[in-house]
């Protein structure tokens, strides 16, 4: 599996650190076998490499060694110090960059409970086969509406992706951009604690059968977990929403897409909202090509309508808001310099 680059990896420093590494490592083997310098695959590094890095660090050649044990170790815990250290420099460069998690719901439906066909076109929708939601986590907070009940907010770039059917046998596909998603406590719940689909907890992952939640950090664990969790993903998630994930990195990528004017695009499962598309601002889901008008409804939801409403009841302050927007933007940018490439290095 190819890691995503990282700005700290360009530096000299960190090349230094990994050329260590493998120096120990090199020797780690020269001392756990009988193989002479001649013997041994010394990868990028000559003879005279492995022996002025002997000198330099006081490593003395095998048939002086007095106590190998203590040289094994000695090494082992270089090693593993260094690790140390390059993970956290980069974990440290990926938690500035605030790519947090990404997000899939293979079917909004099946977490509401609720079914809804919709209009397009002006023409009833008769068949839904997909409403799939694919979506860069910055946060979830839990906040209260105006009756004091808990509702949980999903916030960062995503998208609403549907297929679905006006005439029998034909389907077409249809793409809303979102950025927050609105669920009372219970539902949310529901979703989080669904039966999983692994059994087992990798690096803080949710993977059940309502949602995936995959933390970009999770590329800094052992390779033996990426390669697990690899093939869970692409069998269960990657593949049957590859169609979804494909159109979301295809929206991300417009160069107006989940701008600052367009406010906000609230997919809401809130009672007073229930299955409905709210939006603020100069945005590009009042009337998208193809579809009709502002408060008709579009497939798979019950109708779109304003969300100053909600948002100002469960966001308050205008300074919060905005900076959730910034936060947004920022997110779509760091996506495409470093997270898509991680996306789709764990694609099948």
């Amino acid at each position: 599996m190819t890691n995503i680059p990282l700005d700290i990896e360009k530096t000299k420093e960190y090349r230094e650190a990994e050329r260590t590494k493998k120096l120990l490592q090199l020797l780690l083997h020269y001392y756990q076998t009988e193989e002479q310098f001649d013997e041994m695959d010394l990868g990028e590094f000559t003879f005279r490499d492995l022996l002025l890095f002997m000198s330099e660090y006081g490593f003395p050649k095998r048939q002086f060694v007095e106590n190998k044990d203590q040289i094994l170790n000695q090494l082992n815990q270089e090693i593993s110090e260094i690790d140390k250290r390059l993970k956290l420099a980069r974990l440290q460069e990926i938690e500035q960059k605030n790519l947090n998690s990404i997000i899939i719901i293979p079917s909004w439906s099946k977490v509401i409970g609720k079914k809804t066909l919709g209009f397009y076109l002006n023409r009833p929708v008769t068949e839904i086969r997909r409403d799939t939601i694919v979506m860069l986590n910055h946060e979830i907070q839990v906040v209260q509406d105006k009756l004091g009940e808990q509702i949980a907010l999903i916030t960062g770039p995503g998208i609403l992706f549907t297929e679905f059917s006006l005439d029998p046998g034909k389907f077409i596909t249809n793409v809303r951009e979102i950025n927050m998603l609105v669920f009372p406590i219970d539902i949310f719940n529901k979703m989080m604690n669904a039966p999983p689909i692994f059994e087992g907890n990798i690096h803080g992952s949710t993977i059940n059968e309502m949602i995936t939640l995959i933390p970009f950090s999770i590329i800094e664990e052992a390779y033996s977990i990426q390669a697990l969790l690899r093939g869970i993903i692409s069998r269960n998630i990657f593949h049957p929403n590859k169609a979804a994930i494909d159109s979301f990195n295809s929206l991300v990528k417009q160069p107006d897409s989940f701008h600052i004017s367009h406010g906000f695009s609230i997919l809401s499962a809130h009672p007073d909202y229930f299955n409905r598309l709210l939006i603020t601002g100069n945005n590009p889901n009042a009337k998208t090509k193809g579809d009709s008008s502002y408060s008709l409804s579009s497939a798979g939801i019950a109708s779109i309508i304003a969300g100053d409403k909600l948002l100002s009841e469960l966001i308050p302050s205008q300074k919060d808001q905005e900076n959730i927007l910034i936060r947004i933007r920022d997110i779509k940018k760091e996506y495409l310099s470093t997270g898509e490439k991680l996306i789709y290095d764990w694609m099948p």
